[in-house]
């Protein structure tokens, strides 16, 4: 059996393992923060895997067109991964390419929003995507969408009618688009919860931690942000994806009904996740800072999975949190010293595992 397990992980971790060596370091990170302009980050960037692709962008230099680069990198390294994994990771990881896909019709619902012309929206989206999953049609329809009820219409046959319905609902009483987002996100994290599911037994535990860490940190953080903005319990209750995995029902449900912000933050204190939670000056910083200590809480599971996962899901797992870990950091880095941002300012915003 194990023989076997072995033989069926034998390729994509051979890619994982090339893959893994062009990973950036904490040490060139942090040199990268010290660029002076964008033109001194192009120069530092030449000896890793983003060369070829930065080299083709054009002059001047504008963060957003870093962040198409490092963004189509991580995307090119989904598909590599997902194409070569054994069958039962395969279907797993198609979940985390749906994500992307997700992305993609979000960004569409702002272009619409904001009266694009055709082709900025198509500029905006990822259709290798679209053509990984067989549906550029789709996109490309939605992208003609005059408005949003002609988006929604584009999308009517797709697994995200639902929510995009309710969204456009939601859109029409309040004037945002918000609710788009939360729904769509809603309707991600039950794809994951169901793919989870559906692993062989074996897998399971090694798929565990990462897919209850980042199903649950939504709820929770979800939960805060909605109670913070004073939301209306029904739609709460609309928002909420159905299924969690350390979070019992009665403790949502008491996140739910909780008089206020602070009465929520208590609970989720006490909750399983608590450790990630401590008090700061605002309701936003205190969210801000649970998120990002949720993200380097499973950056450095998957840095310590190196080890202890090999022939099964957890090692493309392990991989893709890095390398999605490295795609935040680079598009912060760029965004800061575009602003002329000091280092250590940037650096406080990078996910670092120590």
């Amino acid at each position: 059996m194990l023989m076997a397990q072995t033989i069926k992980y034998a390729k994509v971790l051979a890619k994982i393992g090339a893959k893994r060596a062009a990973l950036l370091n904490e040490t060139k990170l942090k040199a990268l923060t010290e660029s002076k302009d964008l033109t001194q980050l192009v120069s530092q960037l030449r000896d890793t895997g983003y060369q070829e692709k930065i080299a083709k962008i054009p002059l001047p230099y504008r963060s957003w067109q870093f962040g198409k680069v490092f963004q189509d990198n991580l995307i090119d390294d989904f598909f590599v991964i997902a194409r070569n994994s054994p069958q039962a990771a395969t279907s797993f990881l198609r979940t985390y390419i749906k994500r992307l896909e997700i992305e993609n019709i979000k960004t569409l619902v702002k272009s619409v929003h904001a009266e694009l012309d055709l082709n900025e929206k198509l500029s905006r989206v990822y259709l290798k995507v679209a053509d990984f999953l067989k549906n550029r049609d789709i996109f490309e329809e939605g992208a003609k969408a005059g408005d949003l009820k002609q988006l929604v219409n584009a999308f009517r046959r797709t697994e995200y009618a639902s929510a995009l319905s309710l969204g456009l609902n939601q859109y029409e009483q309040s004037g945002s688009t918000i609710f788009f987002d939360i729904l769509l996100d809603k309707a991600y994290y039950g794809k994951l919860y169901e793919a989870y599911q559906e692993l062989p037994k074996k897998e399971k535990p090694h798929a565990f931690y990462y897919a209850s860490t980042e199903n649950d940190s939504f709820t929770i953080l979800m939960l805060l942000r909605a109670k913070a903005l004073n939301y209306d319990i029904h739609w709460l209750r609309i928002a909420l994806p159905k299924n969690n995995f350390n979070l019992p029902p009665e403790t949502v449900e008491s996140m739910v009904i909780a008089a206020n912000y602070e009465s929520a933050l208590n609970i989720a204190i006490k909750s399983y996740y608590g450790r990630f939670f401590i008090k700061a000056s605002t309701p936003e910083e205190t969210i801000a800072n649970a998120q990002k200590t949720f993200r380097k809480d499973l950056l450095k599971h998957a840095i310590n999975a190196k080890v202890t996962e090999n022939f099964n899901v957890g090692a493309p797992l392990a991989f893709l949190t890095q390398k999605e870990t490295e795609t935040s950091n680079l598009t912060a880095i760029t965004l800061g010293v575009e602003a002329a941002m000091k280092p250590e300012q940037i650096q406080r915003a990078l996910i670092l595992p120590n």
